[in-house]
């Protein structure tokens, strides 16, 4: 996937100084993570990825910005890991991190036939956050991600637009330049018409990287030894959750 236009040098400290003056005249009424404020004063990154995100439109960025260390804050993102999320949600398969897309970012792999209404929503909302900190502090905030939406199996039952809904509001406001692709998998005649629903939702952003593959044409944007068997590949592997 190309890179959005590049903020210059200008706009990246623009962004930054009038960020940092705001928070010192409107100050929150509970501080930002120490991690948070030193990502936005000791780097470009996030600044960046943010006017990229927004095509450069610095007013946008500086809103944003402070909304994500607000939410980032009451979410308690910086200090979520493997203890202190849903567990039977980390080990069960359906949200996991393995292997990569042609251009050589990670799968985030949500397998919507381990889904049911009956699951906790924020739970799996928080391993979801979980995975994608877990990338960006591996990736040292270098990598995009593509949601890997396998529909492979999938019914009627495990159908859930609210969680599909927060998954897409995850990334259009949390991590707003943190997608490559959105790759729909396999998915089932069934849910067709829920689908055109879920697009009906979608950022235009959103859909101009949405895919929607079967196992023809799957390798256009992963390749067979990426692949997993099930979705027409080479690769057996068989979810397992390792810790860091």
């Amino acid at each position: 996937m190309p890179k959005g236009v590049q903020p210059t040098a200008e706009q990246v400290n623009e962004v930054k100084t009038r960020f940092l003056q705001n928070l010192a005249a409107e100050p929150p009424a509970v501080p930002f993570h120490p991690s948070d404020l030193a990502r936005i004063k000791d780097s470009d990154v996030w600044i960046t990825q943010l006017l990229e995100a927004y095509k450069l439109d610095v007013e946008k960025a500086i809103i944003r910005l402070r909304q994500n260390c607000e939410w980032r804050q009451s979410f308690g993102t910086n200090d979520i890991n493997e203890t202190n999320v849903n567990q039977e949600y980390l080990n069960d398969g359906e949200i996991f991190v393995h292997n990569q897309d042609k251009d050589g970012m990670p799968l985030l792999i949500v397998n919507m036939s381990k889904h049911n209404k009956n699951k906790n929503q924020e739970d799996l909302i928080r391993v979801m956050v979980y995975w994608v900190e877990r990338i960006q502090h591996e990736t040292n905030y270098s990598k995009k991600i593509t949601l890997f939406m396998d529909m492979t199996d999938a019914g009627l039952g495990n159908l859930d637009l609210d969680y599909i809904k927060a998954i897409i509001g995850l990334f259009e406001t949390k991590y707003p330049n943190a997608p490559n692709y959105i790759v729909v998998h396999d998915l089932p005649f069934l849910l067709n018409a829920a689908f055109k629903i879920v697009k009906g939702f979608m950022p235009p952003e959103a859909l101009e990287i949405l895919k929607v593959t079967t196992k023809k044409d799957i390798n256009e944007y992963v390749d067979k030894d990426n692949c997993l068997k099930v979705w027409g590949g080479n690769d057996d592997y068989v979810y397992k959750f390792q810790a860091k």
